[in-house]
């Protein structure tokens, strides 16, 4: 895909997300679980917010979806086509852009998390995306951050690695959705969430958690810094 077209979609794609910016929904069920910056890589029973071109059109008919794939050259992060066509298909998306909080009402949802998707935002927006996440979960509801581990991009680098660590620092890939803005150790997320309003902050181990289906959502693990909190 060309720059000039990239910068268009994105345009667009703004413009879109910008009209729907104060919006607030009131998810239903009895156990709310969302997952916000999901990208497609997303499990059953959880509402998937992100704001990319491809979650606008989620749910549209497989053809669509397939000529979009092809176009987007989607295939460089999302390599097999039939996993991201049925996931699009299959789950329930709401295209919202992070950088205006998460689009639904105080104290109404149970579980939040979100895996690679905070490193994408400047640290004074991951800021606010955090405190308006420790908004709309309910007393006692849990959250769980994942983001690349900046200490395991420096080990890269000491073992002479040094074109794999510079990857987390800058993306390959066009698009504004694909590059990285910050980084952080524990000790910097900590500090974030602590900000934000969250306790109980801790760092866990992959697929180990208080938050339900880690065995599906958890990935990475190798480069990964798994840390759950409470409201």
């Amino acid at each position: 895909m060309s720059r000039l077209l990239r910068w268009g979609i994105d345009h667009a794609n703004g413009v879109i997300t910008w009209t729907k910016k104060s919006r607030r929904l009131h998810p239903e069920g009895q156990t709310v679980k969302v997952n916000f910056g999901s990208s497609v890589f997303v499990v059953d029973g959880w509402l998937n917010v992100d704001a990319s071109p491809h979650v606008l059109f989620a749910q549209w008919p497989k053809p669509f979806l397939a000529l979009m794939y092809k176009a987007s050259n989607a295939a460089n992060w999302c390599r097999e086509r039939d996993i991201y066509l049925s996931q699009l298909s299959r789950n329930r998306f709401i295209h919202h852009n992070l950088e205006y909080g998460l689009p639904f009402e105080t104290g109404s949802v149970d579980y939040l998390f979100s895996s690679h998707a905070l490193e994408h935002f400047r640290r004074d927006v991951a800021e606010h995306i955090l405190a308006d996440g420790y908004r709309v979960l309910k007393k006692g509801g849990r959250c769980r951050i994942c983001v690349p581990d900046l200490q395991h991009a420096f080990r890269l680098y000491k073992q002479g690695n040094t074109e794999h660590a510079l990857s987390y620092f800058f993306s390959s890939l066009d698009g504004a959705h694909h590059q990285h803005r910050y980084m952080y150790d524990f000790e910097l997320l900590a500090n974030l969430l602590t900000k934000a309003g969250f306790h109980s902050v801790e760092r866990c181990d992959y697929r180990s958690g208080l938050v339900p289906d880690l065995d599906r959502l958890d990935n990475r693990p190798d480069e990964t810094l798994f840390v759950e909190c409470s409201k």
